[in-house]
């Protein structure tokens, strides 16, 4: 069966690769095979007794499929030129990736017991890849599986590296140790989706280290906050499409901390999503299920079943005939606010606090830390600065004021400022930073040093408005007035009289009046003209008014989420 899924076949620009000879669905088992070389079992040890041990042992066959490999280092005779291919292109024997490239001379400087495989190891990296492959203990063989659905003619692909990196890292790191340029479906995202694409990847080894950084008793006392996390990670992985091997794992890890509460009913449902997810990725067969499949049928013999009863359920409980996303909240808990909207107020010195309050990341007001020191942002903040000067403190910063009227440096540590459009980057514009994070330069930076300014890394958290900080604020007093709702009522930007039948004003949404006469008193007497203007032109500053800043989400970015 396994030979007529795949092919070998010549790559454009790639060399030998499989190549699927029919269509083959998410979760088939594409191949299983036994190595042709094992690396030592004791990590850091000699690699050239190993493989001479082994060689006598194959087949002629054997011998030729090794010697089919190519390698990057030089050697000087068979044994060193078996080390070489060996350390090109084995797989290792745990995990879901390749790690960096170990010594090619004569030991295994690796952190993963690896093997030299006929098949697997021709399979070539993409940074999206369509498959997995993983060390199946108990039959001593490599299984690869398809994670999505991979179509007749399509490369099977695998990644060799941990996908929580940047394009540029993961390019940098396939390049050193590999040899060769990405240009995966990944790798090849235009810039902005590419940058937004680094963002959320960056976030996902950083929300777990927060997570499971924890220590128990700070778990137990805010099950809900953890729960929230969880479901923020899954969904970054989801979307993301990343270490989808790990997800087995991490739906154990949640119903287990679910069953800790007495939640029977949410227990089943991550369990039973563990199980699928571990039959997906190492088959049915795999010790993954045997281990944890009793969770699904007797989940109160899980040790610390009952710790509480806070969150007690039965698995009748389980909700049925509701829709998907229905379901999901149910699951995560997640809180659905029904409220009256709120509108932000730019001269709230918490939320758009001047340079002197920007918060370092040891400021429990706006980050939290964890026991093992990892801190996160509690909820979103904004500096905004309006354009002094363009070259005042050299290359790659402008110089901005404040909201209180001081001069800062603002640097660039994204593509040195050339993400910003030239024709927005004019002098008397107001720059608005997310969750900007203070700087202090060194002493030896001659135009600030020792001075706190603002070296920014993130540029789609940066917008630059057609509007100076006095017409921002300006902007921002009438929405308080007539945009906001106080007990009911709202007042008519017309003839400023409150009621609770008024109508919106149907190109901004912000601004109501009473009558249709009053509308035109709006906008031809009280300047609603230019404001709806810029508010329709300017779509990011009409929803930073409306957005949630309590609450911290990584997909808070600009353009700002409608």
């Amino acid at each position: 069966m396994a030979n007529r899924m795949f092919a070998k076949r010549n790559v454009p620009g790639k060399g030998l690769g499989l190549i699927a000879t029919i269509d083959i669905s998410r979760g088939t088992r594409i191949l299983s095979e036994s190595a042709l070389i094992l690396g030592p079992e004791l990590l850091g040890a000699d690699l050239r007794p190993c493989i001479r041990e082994q060689w006598s042992a194959l087949t002629i066959q054997q011998q030729q499929d090794c010697f089919s490999f190519g390698h990057m280092h030089p050697c000087t005779n068979e044994l060193e030129r078996l080390c070489a291919i060996f350390n090109t292109n084995c797989l290792p024997l745990e995990g879901a990736y390749i790690l960096e490239m170990g010594n090619p001379g004569g030991s295994q400087n690796r952190h993963k017991r690896g093997g030299l495989f006929p098949n697997a190891c021709r399979i070539n990296h993409a940074c999206d890849r369509n498959a997995g492959a993983h060390w199946i203990e108990s039959s001593q063989q490599i299984a690869v599986t398809a994670l999505k659905d991979i179509c007749k003619d399509e490369e099977i692909t695998i990644h060799y590296l941990g996908l929580n990196k940047s394009r540029r890292a993961r390019r940098a790191s396939l390049q050193r140790d590999f040899g060769f340029n990405c240009s995966c479906g990944l790798c090849s995202l235009p810039a902005n989706e590419s940058k937004n694409s680094d963002r959320k990847l960056s976030e996902i080894p950083r929300l777990s280290r927060f997570i499971f950084g924890r220590i128990a008793a700070s778990r137990l006392a805010r099950p809900l906050r953890e729960l929230h996390e969880f479901d923020q990670l899954v969904r970054l992985r989801n979307e993301q499409e990343t270490g989808i091997a790990d997800m087995g794992r991490i739906n154990v890890t949640i119903a287990e901390r679910v069953l800790k509460h007495s939640d029977l009913a949410r227990g089943k449902v991550f369990a039973e999503r563990a199980i699928s997810d571990f039959r997906m990725v190492y088959g049915s067969d795999c010790m993954e299920i045997q281990k944890w499949g009793y969770l699904v049928d007797k989940p109160t013999e899980y040790d610390f079943f009952g710790y509480s009863k806070a969150w007690k359920t039965t698995v009748d409980e389980i909700p049925t005939n509701i829709s998907p996303d229905k379901f999901e909240d149910w699951l995560w808990k997640r809180e659905r606010v029904h409220s009256v909207e709120q509108i932000v107020d730019f001269r709230s010195r918490a939320t758009f606090p001047p340079i002197i309050h920007l918060p370092f990341s040891n400021n429990s007001d706006y980050y939290e830390t964890n026991e093992d020191s990892c801190s996160r942002a509690r909820n979103h903040w904004c500096f905004f600065g309006e354009i002094t000067h363009t070259n005042k403190f050299g290359n790659s910063s402008l110089a901005v004021k404040d909201v209180d009227g001081k001069e800062v440096k603002l640097a660039f540590e994204t593509e040195r400022g050339r993400e910003l459009p030239p024709n927005r980057v004019v002098k008397g514009r107001t720059v608005a930073i997310i969750n900007a994070k203070p700087h202090e330069f060194p002493i030896g930076d001659e135009s600030y040093g020792g001075k706190i300014g603002i070296l920014h890394d993130d540029e789609l958290c940066l917008k630059i408005f057609p509007l100076s900080l006095k017409e921002l604020f300006a902007l921002n007093d009438q929405i308080q007035v007539f945009s906001t709702e106080k007990n009911g009522l709202r007042m008519c930007h017309g003839c400023q009289k409150k009621s609770a039948a008024l109508f919106k004003c149907q190109k901004c949404s912000m601004f109501w009046y009473c009558s249709r006469a009053c509308q035109i008193i709006g906008w031809s007497q009280n300047e609603h003209q230019d404001v709806c203007a810029i508010l329709k032109k300017e779509p990011d500053l009409k929803r930073m008014f409306l957005l949630d800043w309590d609450t911290y989400d990584i997909h808070v970015q600009f353009p700002l989420p409608a």
